[in-house]
C-alpha cells in the first residue's frame, strides 16, 4: 500500500505562519516606530523649515524615518495581500492583484527612501 504524503497542505501552513509572524513583527516595528515619529513631530512642531529639515537630517532621526518608511509599507503590503487573497477569487486573477499591489508598494518605499536621501542632502 502506498504511503501518502501531505507535503502540500503543510507548505501551505507553513507559508500562511510565515506570513502571519512577519505581520505581527512588522506591526510591532511599526508601533514602536510610530512613538519615535511623534517625537519627532512634536520636537519639529515650532521650527523653521531649515531647522526642521536639519533635524531630520540628522543620521539617527534619517534612519529611523527610513526604517518605519520600510516596516510601515511591508506591514502594509502584507495587510493587502491578505485582503487579495480572501476577497479576490482564483479566477479573477489572485496572484495578479497581488503582484500588482507588491510593486505599488515598492514604488511607494523607493520614492520615499529618495525624498529622504533629498532632505537629508546625500542627493
Amino acid at each position: 500500500m502506498a504511503q501518502m504524503t501531505h507535503s502540500q497542505p503543510t507548505a501551505r501552513r507553513d507559508r500562511g505562519l510565515g506570513h502571519w509572524r512577519w505581520q505581527r513583527i512588522s506591526a510591532l516595528a511599526t508601533l514602536a516606530l510610530m512613538v519615535y515619529f511623534a517625537y519627532m513631530v512634536a520636537r519639529i512642531g515650532p521650527m523653521d523649515h531649515a531647522a526642521a529639515a536639519a533635524f531630520v537630517a540628522m543620521p539617527v532621526h534619517a534612519l529611523g524615518l527610513a526604517v518605519l518608511l520600510i516596516a510601515g509599507l511591508f506591514h502594509a503590503a502584507l495587510g493587502v495581500q491578505m485582503i487579495i487573497e480572501d476577497y479576490v477569487t482564483l479566477a479573477q486573477g489572485r496572484q495578479r492583484f497581488v503582484r500588482l499591489s507588491q510593486g505599488l508598494f515598492m514604488l511607494l518605499a523607493v520614492a520615499g527612501l529618495a525624498a529622504l536621501t533629498v532632505i537629508t542632502g546625500v542627493i
